[in-house]
């Protein structure tokens, strides 16, 4: 019986230590997600519901980078090559894609995960819809299918499936 009394409280204490796998959920805590055409006009924001907001003196630092972002000289900038900014705790993470740029903004330290997972969805959104984003205005028209997308890259899952594809987001 005395070995087993010992083997319960450290079998509980294995379990309670954060061993395995780590998600990108544990470190970072996304506030939004931005995505625009490649012009500089916005085509979807989707922000979060679970994360805090920004405190007021905190938003003028995260709006000018976002800004800073999207009017960087497209030349300069390499397709698919991430641009970050830390401003206090938060990060700003861009990817510039060949028809749309998206960032996200974001408090904690998995950059990286991040970063391969925006890199990942730029590529498949403008492999899927390349011949609607000529034109800011053809863009708009796919919003709803970057919205969910973008609600996808923040809960960590793949992104969503082509527009055509009708589905509901299903939850346990």
């Amino acid at each position: 019986m005395g070995f087993l009394a010992g083997l319960i409280p450290a079998a509980a204490a294995l379990l309670a230590l954060p061993f395995g796998a780590r998600s990108r959920d544990d470190e970072t805590n996304i506030r939004a997600v931005y995505l625009f055409h490649r012009n500089g006009d916005p085509l979807a924001t989707v922000a979060s519901d679970v994360a805090l907001p920004l405190e007021p003196s905190q938003l003028e630092p995260v709006l000018g980078a976002v800004r800073g972002f999207v009017e960087a000289d497209e030349v300069s900038s390499r397709l698919f090559q991430p641009t970050s900014e830390r401003f206090g705790e938060e990060i700003l993470v861009g990817i510039r894609g060949r028809f749309v740029s998206a960032c996200v903004v974001f408090h904690g330290r998995a950059d990286g995960i991040l970063r391969r997972d925006l890199v990942r969805f730029i590529r498949e959104f403008e492999d899927r819809n390349e011949g609607r984003l000529g034109t800011w205005e053809e863009a708009t028209n796919l919003a709803g299918e970057a919205s969910l997308a973008m609600v996808g890259l923040m809960d960590a899952r793949s992104p969503s499936v082509p527009a055509a594809t009708d589905f509901v987001m299903a939850t346990n």
